[in-house]
């Protein structure tokens, strides 16, 4: 009895074209609804015999139909992870079945196994730290991104390294809610680096000791960046250093503290004031700055659409923004500008 079924297992698997039909049945079956751990168990072992003999065509569609299920066969997961990335894709990016060893492993692949591991939901700092190793910046941006991903002290230097060309990288792992104290510190430290650097290409005539005054005072205290870059742009204002060239870099850039402190000064609108307006009455207020720092009109669309990028303004039609433009510009001159735009901040309304 038992030669005939070992037969009958033989026969069944032999087939690819069979194969492939009987494990697409049981991956349907097993997907549709949580079965007992037995019942499951039992279906695992056929299910890789099956699999090991279909096409992969089919293991790709197994993969797919079992990589958001958390009681699929477990051994079937396991090897369609270690199969081609165009059958394990879905199972490595969310299969909840992978272990910490499992995916450890899989790590060590190729860069494209480690980015899909660190866009999973969650991903442990063993497995971080992994990843975060190779110093692939696309894989630590993902990390960064990642809110279910545990970052680790250990990898401090790791993304420190890749983050001093990388600003989208700094800003990422700035603005995580979970950074450590020394993950913190290392990250402060690139960007404090970065501007410096920054503003010494751009403001050569500078003394470099105030660039280094100003930016290790805000790299030192996180808290205090906003006084730094005040003072930066005071300094740069009164050497006829600081444009309206500066405030559209900085936006650009994403750089909002230094980009309101240079509108600050050159429009002479304290900068709470500025920030109120703007959060009132974003395009009215985007356009009377533009305006008084004597912005053109396709200057003052790039710097509200800047801005737009970093959640300051709401998005809006080009072809109204323009429009909108015109009407400004051709109501106000750059004085007139000016004395609207410190009406609006002193009054905290838009009437």
């Amino acid at each position: 009895m038992a030669g005939e079924k070992g037969s009958r297992v033989s026969i069944e698997t032999s087939d690819p074209i069979r194969a492939g039909r009987k494990a697409l049945d049981i991956a349907q079956l097993c997907s549709l609804r949580p079965l007992p751990d037995p019942v499951i168990a039992e279906f695992d072992a056929p299910l890789v015999a099956l699999l090991q003999v279909a096409e992969a065509s089919i293991r790709a569609r197994v993969a797919l139909r079992l990589a958001g299920c958390s009681w699929a066969p477990r051994e079937a997961v396991r090897m369609l992870a270690f199969e081609p990335l165009d059958i394990s894709k879905p199972i490595i990016a969310r299969s909840p079945l992978l272990t910490e060893a499992d995916l450890l492993k899989l790590t060590r692949e190729n860069e494209e196994h480690r980015l899909l591991i660190a866009r999973r939901p969650r991903v442990s700092e063993a497995v971080s730290i992994a990843v975060a190793r190779y110093r692939e910046t696309r894989c630590l941006l993902a990390l960064a991104q990642n809110e279910g991903a545990e970052l680790s002290d250990y990898s401090a230097e790791d993304f420190a390294d890749a983050a001093r060309a990388d600003g989208a990288l700094q800003a990422a792992l700035a603005g995580r809610s979970d950074m450590s104290q020394s993950m913190a510190e290392v990250i402060f430290a690139v960007a404090g680096e970065t501007v410096k650097q920054s503003l010494t290409e751009r403001f050569p005539d500078l003394a470099a000791t105030l660039i280094d005054q100003a930016v290790d005072e805000a790299t030192d205290k996180p808290e205090a960046l906003a006084s730094a870059a005040a003072k930066l742009a005071q300094v740069a204002a009164e050497n006829d250093f600081l444009t309206k060239a500066d405030v559209l870099e900085s936006a650009l850039h994403r750089r909002l503290e230094i980009t309101d402190q240079a509108v600050s000064t050159l429009t002479g609108i304290p900068v709470e004031d500025w920030q109120l307006a703007l959060s009132r009455s974003p395009l009215r207020v985007c356009l009377l700055a533009s305006r008084a720092m004597a912005m053109s009109c396709k200057e003052a669309t790039r710097f509200y659409f800047a801005l737009s990028d970093c959640g300051r303004c709401h998005r809006m039609d080009p072809d109204a923004f323009e429009r909108a433009g015109t009407e400004i510009y051709d109501k106000f001159a750059r004085d007139d500008a000016r004395h609207a735009l410190h009406r609006l901040g002193a009054s905290g309304s838009i009437s």
